[in-house]
């Protein structure tokens, strides 16, 4: 009841994160969840709730949602989930991480430097879209990883939430049939599953009446922050024991 009430209260302060930022959340619910739960359930229970928490967010502010980033997106994330699973090995690769938060801290300061990198070329998302499929499986939380490439200039705040939910909630979607194939059981972790979805849904419709009276300036300036230091955060996983 104790690892219950824990992850339900997490779960609640991840969505109102992603609520507002548009991201953070998950990787905050993936770090508690890898504390309390044995590590064979962290990922595809992971996945169940991130689903509904994306899915929520992409649901509230679905006006906002730029459907040809998605279009381009979408297809080539099946693919990289599809390879994904067919090269399934147990495990996460931990070393992935690190990586990661070395690659976001590069785009940043790229990105700093050169205002073009403020819209990248339309032409990135497929490939990002594979990349992210591969990585999804595996290291369970990819958003920070596509963060950078859905703050645009031609997006306002809540198109930068509602697309890159939208995107992320396909690969939620696409791990579950992939972890049933590889054998997990979700019904038994119903109970689990069903008080934090109902935590993250409570927690985006929360974080929604926030972002609204968040002006531009100061959401860039959020996103920013959250990102460099969920940068941070996945560089000096590597150092930790485990990880």
């Amino acid at each position: 009841m104790i690892t219950l009430l824990l992850l339900i209260g997490t779960a609640i302060l991840a969505a109102i994160l992603s609520a507002i930022v548009g991201m953070g959340g998950g990787v905050l619910l993936l770090g508690v969840m890898a504390l309390l739960l044995p590590p064979a359930f962290v990922v595809p229970l992971h996945g169940i709730v991130q689903l509904g928490s994306n899915t929520t967010r992409t649901i509230v502010f679905s006006p906002h949602v730029n459907w040809k980033l998605v279009g381009l997106y979408g297809p080539f994330l099946t693919l990289g989930v599809g390879a994904a699973v067919a090269l399934w090995t147990v495990g996460t690769l931990e070393w992935i991480r690190p990586l990661i938060g070395l690659f976001i801290l590069f785009f940043l300061a790229v990105r700093a430097w050169s205002p073009t990198f403020r819209n990248v070329p339309l032409w990135i998302y497929p490939p990002l879209g594979i990349i992210a499929g591969l990585l999804t499986i595996h290291v369970g939380a990819t958003g920070p990883l596509i963060a950078p490439f859905f703050l645009r200039d031609d997006l306002d705040n809540e198109g930068v939430i509602a697309t890159k939910a939208m995107c992320q909630s396909i690969g939620h979607l696409l791990k579950i049939p992939s972890f049933l194939l590889i054998g997990f059981n979700y019904l038994e972790h119903g109970v689990l599953l069903g008080g934090l979805l109902v935590a993250v849904i409570l927690g985006t419709l929360l974080g929604k009446r926030i972002l609204k009276h968040i002006p531009r300036e100061v959401f860039v300036r959020l996103f920013l922050i959250v990102l460099t230091l969920l940068a941070v955060a996945l560089i000096g996983s590597w150092f930790l024991p485990n990880g």
